[in-house]
């Protein structure tokens, strides 16, 4: 599949050049030493509103060759679990290719819940609005997209083992990067949505994938992609990972000046 753009000119802008210029508009500054990180959380908004954070993350790990890319299912359309599993992302002006291999592995793994589905992933822009930033950063990697919908903590759980399974089998897990594409409270005053998105940020940072997962549940936080960020903490805990660090939390506020109703947005890194 030649997966085309459906976000470009409205999220980010159309055209290297611009999305360059845009980024350089946020002023971050890379660290001279890079995280080697293992996951990454990162905000899914406009650029305008989340870039800065998001690539404030982005900007202080190392891009690893392998990236699974997971994202919350806005549309409603397609599988539960679905990968796209060969082909490439185009954006006109560049474009990174699909890992078919790992794709394929994710797939087979005994008891996986993945599937081989274009349909979810045609209008969705959580996955796509990640790549031009990686690609800022790294020109020469492959991804796997992979879109999820609400599901059972099982279901997570199956999830987990299938990505972890297959990077081990492929001998990647100390070549990969997976994120996890999400923002935070949607829609609530500035001072709401700190308030539970805390709550949250805390479970993640202590690397508590269940925790998060029902303490979003339980204090009705609208994070839209805590089940792609409960995802990548059990993969990163089944290889070892104990570390994690808050790079950057923002609201939508900060752009547009009004805080009686933000989207809240964070990036967190697992090392």
């Amino acid at each position: 599949m030649i997966r085309k753009p459906a976000a470009i000119g409205y999220f980010y802008p159309e055209g290297l050049n611009n999305i360059r210029s845009l980024i350089d508009s946020f002023g971050v500054v890379p660290p001279k030493e890079k995280i080697n990180a293992f996951g990454i959380m990162s905000p899914h908004a406009g650029y305008i509103y989340s870039g800065k954070t998001s690539y404030s993350g982005f900007s202080s790990i190392n891009i690893k060759n392998n990236i699974i890319v997971i994202g919350p299912n806005h549309t409603g359309i397609g599988a539960e679990f679905s990968l796209i599993n060969k082909g490439k992302y185009d954006f006109q002006d560049f474009s990174v290719p699909i890992n078919s291999e790992l794709a394929e592995a994710i797939i087979k793994d005994d008891g996986s819940p993945f599937v081989s589905d274009e349909l979810a992933h045609l209008k969705e822009h959580s996955v796509e609005v990640q790549i031009p930033l990686i690609y800022n950063l790294k020109k020469d990697f492959n991804i796997v997209p992979i879109v999820v919908s609400f599901i059972s903590y099982n279901d997570v759980l199956n999830a987990s083992k299938a990505i972890f399974n297959a990077l081990k089998k492929l001998n990647l897990l100390d070549d990969v990067l997976i994120v996890a594409s999400s923002d935070m409270t949607h829609y609530e005053s500035a001072e709401s949505a700190r308030l539970k998105d805390d709550i949250a940020i805390n479970e993640i940072l202590n690397l508590n994938p269940r925790g998060l997962y029902e303490k979003v549940r339980e204090n009705d936080i609208t994070m839209c992609g805590f089940i792609p960020a409960a995802i990548m903490l059990n993969v990163a805990k089944m290889a070892g990972r104990t570390k994690s660090k808050l790079t950057g939390y923002t609201n939508s506020g900060d752009v547009s000046g009004d805080y009686s109703s933000v989207v809240g947005y964070s990036s967190i890194v697992i090392y």
